[in-house]
């Protein structure tokens, strides 16, 4: 029996639901196999005869790279990013003649923040001057500044109105003072819709990292993984790196915390790669007894530090599951997203959610075969789309396209927190090129990154 999607998002809709199981329509007839894939067939054992060597692909979807300027130490504190605020520090060192250093920005949430200042104190990490700006519109028409310190020494704290350009500069002398608070100085304009800002899927202030471990979990020696890269760098597609060899003997491991600064230090990628790169990792193994697919595994883990200049805060991001292609579509991908920077949620936060498309067809076999993507959001409480539909055109083979903050990408009102994505491919056929979907649910306040691999709705692999 197929269902028509209205009706699918209609039930789910009656029924309470926000997610969509696999199989929602009737999968197109199979599609050919996949070129750059070995033939899935284990290796049969005889008797007096040794095992065949095999092969088969596992591919990480999700890789991502990225450097901040000036390697993270910015020396301005933002807040509110919806109606921006620019916060910056100069200190004076009494105790050895009046050194002056600028604060180096560390930022905890949308409304708060400190400043260290490693030039005085050679410590990035020793929090001294803090910040906090609210938005009390509702109550008297203006943002509210707190500031208190943990340091003796002299400052002037600026803060800078990005909307109304409004400057102010708070100073304090020598000794313990107290710190301070202004509630009037940033009067805002008249009080409209809430706004929100798109996030960016990394740290601003932080290098993101992908983390790989690849095991042969056999006793065989003479195994074999082949990596190879394929990425976009500047926002335009860049294509792939050579394959890169990496032996792996009997119940060894390949283990790298930054798998794209791994292939820049050989040489495969530009180092403007290196810094700002999206993409996603072939790795296909050679010589294993059979092809079962757990002899030879990947793991993948997406990261950034909280802070690049405060590593004892630690660090957030998603773990990845390589995916085996099962559920791989040449039809309809279907996922759930979530929105609410708006409204936060108290058990969720605030989240905003990334959406990401790739064309599985790495190998250009038989031909080089683009793939363009429609991409359509329904509510749930009604059963009809909303929003605007978005197209991904001409995703080339081995391209993964983002798109960051999917809701505000398509203009969803903002009273929707909840929608179910469907990725259609146009022209489908048995014989197109497949694709595979996530979706990133991250937190705007913390940074902490959530993967969810999207489901195969039609034209099932």
């Amino acid at each position: 029996m197929k269902f028509s999607r209205h009706a699918i998002a209609a039930s789910l809709a009656a029924a309470g639901l926000a997610s969509i199981a696999a199989g929602a329509e009737a999968p197109s007839a199979t599609r050919a196999r996949i070129a750059r894939i070995a033939p899935r067939a284990a290796a049969e054992t005889k008797a007096g005869t040794a095992i065949a060597a095999s092969s088969y692909s596992v591919e990480v979807p999700y890789i991502q790279s990225y450097a901040p300027p000036n390697g993270g130490q910015s020396g301005t504190l933002v807040l509110n990013s919806a109606h921006s605020f620019d916060v910056t520090l100069v200190a004076t060192d009494q105790h050895h003649g009046n050194a002056t250093g600028n604060g180096v920005a560390l930022p905890q949430t949308d409304t708060f923040g400190y400043f260290s200042l490693p030039s005085i104190t050679q410590n990035p990490s020793n929090p001294e001057v803090f910040v906090k700006i609210l938005d009390a519109r509702t109550i008297n028409g203006a943002y509210w500044v707190f500031y208190g310190h943990l340091t003796d020494l002299i400052y002037d704290l600026t803060v800078t109105d990005n909307v109304t350009h409004t400057t102010h500069t708070y100073h304090k002398d020598a000794g313990n003072q107290p710190g301070g608070f202004d509630t009037g100085t940033f009067v805002a304009p008249a009080l409209g819709a809430p706004t929100t800002k798109a996030r960016r899927v990394v740290s601003p202030d932080a290098n993101l990292r992908t983390s790989v471990d690849i095991s042969n979990n056999t006793s065989s020696d003479g195994v074999n993984a082949v990596l190879q890269y394929c990425y976009s760098a500047a926002g335009a597609w860049a294509g792939c790196t050579t394959q890169q060899s990496i032996p792996l003997q009997h119940f060894s491991n390949f283990h790298q915390d930054d798998i794209v600064g791994y292939l820049g230090s050989l040489g495969l990628l530009p180092q403007s790669a290196v810094a700002d790169s999206t993409g996603t990792l072939l790795v296909t193994f050679s010589n294993l007894p059979s092809q079962q697919g757990w002899e030879g595994t990947v793991s993948a883990s997406t990261y950034n530090r909280v802070s690049e200049v405060d590593p004892l805060r630690g660090t957030v991001g998603c773990g990845i599951q390589p995916s085996l292609f099962f559920e791989s579509a040449t039809g309809s991908l279907v996922g759930t997203a979530r929105f609410t920077v708006p409204s936060r949620s108290a058990e969720a936060g605030s989240i905003s959610s990334t959406l990401g498309i790739h064309n599985t067809d790495a190998t250009n076999a038989p031909a080089p075969k683009t793939v363009t993507v429609d991409v359509t959001l329904y509510d749930p409480a009604t059963g009809l789309p909303v929003g605007s539909a978005l197209t991904l055109s001409n995703i080339a083979p081995g391209e993964l396209r983002l798109i960051d903050d999917i809701f505000t990408a398509a203009g969803v009102p903002t009273n929707v927190t909840t929608v179910i994505v469907f990725a259609d491919t146009r022209n489908t056929s048995g014989s197109g090129p497949t694709i595979e979907g996530f979706i990133l649910d991250q937190d705007t306040d913390s940074l902490d990154t959530r993967y969810h691999e999207m489901k195969c709705a039609a034209g099932c692999f």
